[in-house]
């Protein structure tokens, strides 16, 4: 049998039959009146549903201006300088204490963060939202982000990353939480904690663990106890500590856990004991955490504990007590006083003295009384806050060195902290940041 090919004698046939075959026109479908008033309420309906989405998103209530080139960084100063005259002021009521960057001083206040010249304080890059601020906190060292924490229906939720050089946007994300929070950060991640739950957060703000209260887990049995208040946290070398009241337990206790979940999504603990003989006193407070210990402020929590005055306890990371250092201090320290780390050295104010503590072993040094803020450290220099100035001590040994006097505009009470820049330093009091300019 021979095969036909296209176009060979025997398709003429074929081709013939359909010339004579009649077409057949298909008329198209006509549109009615109530077809078009369907697709005409299909996309109004889009709309509306885009629009109310865009009505209640964090875009819509978010704005900023943030700085064309990122910013030059400040060269460190060598040591505290001759004496300081008073600069700009701002207000800044949601930083717990002074944030400044490479090349900013950064304030808080009104929905809105900002970093400021710290020679003029002109504003050189800003973000804004129209919800109340929980906190800003300066972290992560290796790529350095200003974290703003905003309130909305579902509590301190709305988190986002600023870069540090220019205050773009670098990452987002949004979580329940609690209706106030307390944020503390370590060189990867910073931790965000209120009376029922903590979160912490790498630096492209993905949650490494939850702890406490989860309104939906995904899997059951990834949280060790429930029904315990939080009371204080810090966060360190990966690792987190924090002090909770559990049930009818008969003291406080504190929890040691990696700062992100093991592969089956639990909460990695190292640790965790009853400190305090009782809870009849003010809870204990963690000061630090290191990559091999936790500090403990316990200050009144007990019988054993008032007889002995307040102390810095050092923790191993499975919770037990290495060593006790009394201190001079109030039986619960100050509200607003928040530990100070740079350059290896770490300084907590207990609301009679400052205490200096090795950063990595967390055993106190030396304490200088009469203070009345941390420390912080400016080239070979350590700087104190004091009732009438900027006290320059030697780190090593915490001997005075000399006194700048300082006059501080509407000061009554409360902790001071300072931040160097530069060759100036920001200090934070009464909720507004107080630049103080080198000269």
């Amino acid at each position: 049998m021979r095969l036909r090919t296209p176009g060979s004698d025997g398709d003429a046939g074929a081709d013939s039959e359909r010339a004579a075959t009649p077409s057949v026109r298909i008329r198209p479908e006509r549109r009615t009146r109530g077809d078009l008033a369907i697709v005409v309420a299909v996309v109004v309906v889009v709309a509306l549903v885009a629009a109310a989405v865009w009505w209640v998103s964090s875009s819509r209530r978010a704005s900023d201006d943030f700085a064309a080139a990122p910013l030059p960084s400040i060269d460190t100063a060598t040591s505290a300088p001759a004496g300081f005259t008073a600069g700009w002021q701002a207000d800044s009521a949601d930083t717990a204490s002074t944030v400044v960057t490479d090349s900013a001083v950064v304030t808080a206040d009104d929905g809105t963060v900002a970093g400021h010249d710290p020679g003029s304080g002109d504003v050189r890059w800003s973000y804004h939202r129209a919800d109340p601020l929980c906190g800003v906190i300066g972290a992560y060292s290796s790529s350095p982000r200003v974290v703003a924490v905003y309130r909305n229906s579902r509590g301190c939720s709305e988190v986002t990353a600023l870069d540090a050089s220019d205050g773009r946007r670098a990452a987002t994300r949004a979580s329940a939480a609690d209706s106030s929070v307390t944020l503390s950060a370590g060189s990867d991640y910073v931790v965000s904690q209120g009376d029922s739950r903590l979160e912490s957060w790498g630096s492209t703000m993905v949650r490494g663990v939850e702890y406490g209260r989860v309104s939906a887990p995904v899997k059951p049995g990834t949280q060790p106890r429930s029904g315990c208040v939080l009371l204080s946290s810090a966060t360190g070398s990966d690792q987190i500590a924090v002090i909770e009241r559990c049930g009818d337990e008969p003291g406080y206790r504190l929890t040691i856990m990696a700062a992100a979940q093991d592969k089956d999504e639990k909460v990695d603990e190292s640790g965790s004991r009853i400190i305090t003989s009782g809870t009849a006193g003010p809870p204990p407070r963690v000061v630090a955490v290191s990559s091999s210990a936790v500090a403990v402020y316990v200050g009144a929590s007990g019988p054993l504990e008032t007889a002995r005055g307040p102390q810095l306890q050092v923790y191993a990371m499975n919770a037990t007590v290495t060593s006790s250092h009394e201190v001079l201090g109030d039986p619960t320290p100050p509200a607003d006083s928040q530990p100070q780390t740079r350059d290896g050295l770490l300084s907590f104010y207990t609301g009679k003295s400052t205490v200096i503590l090795d950063a990595s072993a967390l055993t106190p040094t030396y304490q200088v009384p009469g203070t009345l803020g941390p420390a912080a450290l400016m080239g070979r220099d350590l700087l104190v806050p004091g009732p009438t100035g900027i006290t320059i001590l030697d780190p090593a040994d915490g001997r005075q060195i000399r006194t700048i006097a300082v006059a501080r505009p509407g000061y009554r009470s409360g902790t001071i902290t300072l931040a160097p820049i530069g060759n100036d330093v920001a200090q934070l009091y009464g909720g507004r940041i107080h630049m103080l300019l080198g000269t």
